[in-house]
């Protein structure tokens, strides 16, 4: 059963649905829509939502108990109720020093952050060149995102090639131009036998051995895993072997061991300013007030907007090249999290939960999908990422980007009628009987919200903040929608089912399945006679 407070939130939704966007656009109060944070701000004065509506959102938050969810995840309490867990990646950026595990975590990190040192220094007994980072998820998402958005600030260390795919073509991929004798293997996997990295960590450590023997192959290989048996049976030594703490959910965990690549290619100075940037914006979710928290409100808003409003898509453009692998970490951050239909407590779900987060990086975009965002028949929550210092010194070159993010947004709210697109059809001199006919396929309804979140400047600490508010306002969104953002029940399954059909296509019985899966499995057993 719904709170008390959502039968208002939903009075607000009709009210502000029955209204013309470009109207409330218009707003007296417009500092009230432009929310701050360290580092960034996200202005949502283009998005149907207003005083009321926030309002009403900010009781439901309140009948939520987000605030008091918000002092548990500090706390260290439990967080995640399917599992039985605290969640205290934030940890992992400094602070929480009165909880019992937050030790053990301080003595990953200095083991981790030793063998960085040792890595970037010669310590190895080999100078590392080339990190080969395997894992999958997140495992992969987060450090990948990093990687392209600082490795810039990391040109005296490693390159960093990442490999996911199960396809041996991703392999070849990151080897291409690689060599063996300058290479650091990272494999990252809690359980070390996700179908897609063992298979990897299989070719990576086969291609070691290829090409510099089983001995000194296995100097070449380091792992981040909570199964140091299965790391050990592979190859790599005692002392290259990082577990992953229970409590840091894949998704949230790049800032663990995970990102140990990250630390080695980027330097100490550059993860510490990334860390700290993170915990900048811990600080302000854990210390300021619903009615002024950024990542509360965001969350806030995305649940109105998602659920009492019905917008299903929520598509993340980022006006920046070093973000252009933002979307893909947001599809696991958010859809994973969110994805629920099974309600975390006896409060109920709210509605359907978690928009389908997709993107690119602008301005390609505007090439392609841009033309559905402007003349489609579906509405969208769009969201844009830029940053001040747009252009890597280029200033005409940022001025051209961040222009370009600008207008969007305020095309897609704006619209334009056939009656303005024949007047300047006429002004252009086109014949007038051309300019009506052509004005009909010229019109545009607008009324498309959008937020823009931008950063003061893409640095390590701004690039922190901005994952790190993602990461709360992901787990607000959770609290009032009534799901757990820290399991993963479906991707459990999914794993589980692979494992079934990759039994039953090498020979075993498949079991009582469907007729179509039946048939597939059969095709692949006869592709592979």
């Amino acid at each position: 059963m719904a709170p008390a407070t959502w039968t208002r939130v939903e009075t607000e939704a009709r009210r502000l649905g029955a209204l013309d966007l470009r109207t409330v656009a218009q707003r007296s109060d417009l500092d009230s829509f432009i929310w701050r944070a360290p580092h960034l701000e996200a202005d949502v004065a283009k998005q149907p939502i207003d005083a009321g509506a926030m309002s009403a959102m900010l009781a439901f938050a309140r009948e939520r108990d987000l605030a008091g969810h918000i002092e548990k995840l500090f706390a260290g309490g439990i967080v995640n109720a399917s599992e039985n867990r605290p969640a205290l990646h934030w940890a992992l950026r400094g602070g929480g020093e009165e909880i019992s595990a937050v030790a053990d975590m301080r003595r990953q990190q200095a083991e981790a952050t030793a063998f960085a040192k040792s890595a970037r220094s010669g310590g190895l007994g080999f100078e590392v060149k080339t990190i080969l980072h395997v894992g999958i998820g997140g495992s992969d998402l987060g450090p990948r995102l990093v990687w392209d958005a600082l490795r810039s600030y990391g040109a005296a260390g490693p390159e960093i090639r990442f490999c996911a795919n199960i396809d041996p073509e991703d392999f070849l991929e990151a080897t291409t131009g690689v060599d063996p004798a300058t290479t650091l293997v990272l494999v990252v996997s809690k359980s070390f036998k996700t179908p897609e990295t063992a298979s990897n960590a299989r070719l990576a450590r086969e291609w070691l051995v290829k090409a510099l023997g089983e001995t000194a192959a296995n100097q070449h290989l380091a792992a981040v895993s909570s199964a140091p048996d299965r790391a050990r049976a592979w190859g790599a030594g005692e002392d290259r072997i990082f577990p992953m703490d229970e409590a840091v959910g894949g998704r949230y965990s790049l800032w663990s061991s995970v990102g140990l690549s990250l630390q080695i290619a980027l330097g100490p100075d550059i993860w510490a300013r990334l860390l700290a940037g993170g915990r900048e914006m811990d600080n302000h979710f854990r210390t300021t007030g619903l009615q002024e928290n950024t990542p509360a409100r965001l969350a806030m808003m995305d649940v109105f907007l998602a659920t009492a409003l019905d917008i299903p898509s929520r598509p993340v453009l980022a006006y920046a090249h070093r973000l252009r692998r933002l979307p893909d970490f947001l599809q696991q951050l958010e859809m994973e999290s969110n994805g629920k239909s099974a309600a975390d407590s006896a409060d109920g779900r709210v509605g359907d939960t978690a928009p389908v987060v997709w993107g690119s990086v602008g301005t390609l975009g505007q090439h392609s999908f841009h033309q559905l965002l402007h003349q489609g028949t579906r509405r969208h929550a769009i969201e844009f990422v830029a940053a001040l210092d747009a252009g890597a010194g280029d200033t005409a070159r940022g001025r051209a980007l961040l222009a370009n993010a600008f207008a969007q947004a305020e095309g897609l709210l704006a619209g334009r009628s056939a009656a303005e697109a024949e007047a300047q059809l006429l002004a252009q001199g086109v014949d007038p009987v051309r300019a009506r006919k052509q004005a009909r396929d010229m019109d545009m309804p607008g009324q498309h919200g959008s937020t823009t979140l931008l950063l003061d400047a893409l640095t390590p600490e701004s690039l922190g903040a901005l994952i790190a508010l993602y990461e709360h306002r992901t787990f607000a969104a959770g609290v009032l929608w009534g799901v757990n953002p820290f399991d993963q029940w479906g991707v459990e399954r999914g794993k589980v089912l692979a494992e079934e059909l990759d039994a039953a296509i090498a020979g075993a019985d498949p079991g009582n399945r469907d007729p179509s899966t039946l048939r597939l499995v059969q095709q692949a057993r006869n592709a592979a006679r």
